[in-house]
Parts: structure tokens; C-alpha cells; sequence
């Protein structure tokens, strides 16, 4: 359940990273997570992926880790300026809640960002999770 929670929250970081719509550079992009979550000594692998983003779809998720429909996220805040976006969501379910925050920057053929998560799981403490993501711009999405 833990580990479910946290996959999610892996997640959701990246779900909203997504990028300045005009500084946005539509075609495939390469994106890495590196998570950390405080109070833990060992932390979790960085997760690679490739995903097409485009001006209508500019949200890098991994499909992948896309997979719990248990928690119900909405965006309470939401901010571009320039090629930088700003953020704040939140995501309850049955087995908790988790306050997403973070910003993302889009650069020609990069992007960077960060996000810190705060983990409500019910009978365990709050847990705080930060992600440093990372991407680069590959090429015209594949047909």
C-alpha cells in the first residue's frame, strides 16, 4: 500500500510538470525522475521514459506508473510565465492524501524541475517526498 502511494506520487510530480505553452517544443522528449524521500536512506532508482508532448497534450507522465485510478487530483493553482510553470495539486483517495508543489522549466531542447510531495497515508506519519526532473528534447514524434 505504502509503495503503491509512493509510485502514485511519483507520478503525479511528473503528470504536473507539464511545460510554458509557448516556450514548449513539441516532439518526443526523454524524462528523468530522481526521487527523494526524506528520512530514507536508501531512495529510489531515477525512472527514464519517452513520451510525444505536444502543445495540447504537454503533461510528461509515464504511462507505466499510470496505473492507480484509486485517488481523485485536481490542480488548485497553476501558473506560466514565460517558459516556466508553476504548480500546486492535490490527490485524495481512500488510503490518503498527497499535496503536490513544484515548478518546471522548458528551454529550446531541455526541461528541469522540481516537486515536493507531502504524503498523508492514514495510520503512518506524513512523509516528504522531493523530485528533481529532468528532460531533453529527442525529435519529431515517431508515425
Amino acid at each position: 500500500m505504502k509503495k503503491t502511494l509512493i509510485i502514485f506520487a511519483v507520478f503525479l510530480s511528473m503528470l504536473w510538470t507539464a511545460g510554458a505553452f509557448a516556450e514548449l517544443k513539441e516532439g518526443l522528449w526523454e524524462v528523468t525522475t530522481q526521487v527523494e524521500i526524506k528520512g530514507m536512506p536508501q531512495q529510489m532508482p531515477p525512472t527514464t521514459f519517452r513520451q510525444c508532448i505536444t502543445k495540447n497534450d504537454p503533461v510528461p507522465q509515464n504511462k507505466d506508473q499510470n496505473k492507480d485510478k484509486n485517488y481523485e487530483c485536481k490542480t488548485i493553482n497553476r501558473k506560466v510565465s514565460g517558459n516556466t510553470i508553476s504548480y500546486t495539486m492535490e490527490c485524495k483517495g481512500k488510503e490518503g492524501e498527497t499535496k503536490v508543489s513544484g515548478t518546471t522549466t522548458y528551454t529550446d531542447n531541455s526541461m528541469n524541475g522540481t516537486s515536493t510531495s507531502n504524503i498523508k497515508i492514514k495510520g503512518q506519519p506524513e512523509m516528504q517526498m522531493t523530485s528533481k526532473i529532468r528532460g531533453k528534447y529527442i525529435g519529431p514524434c515517431p508515425k
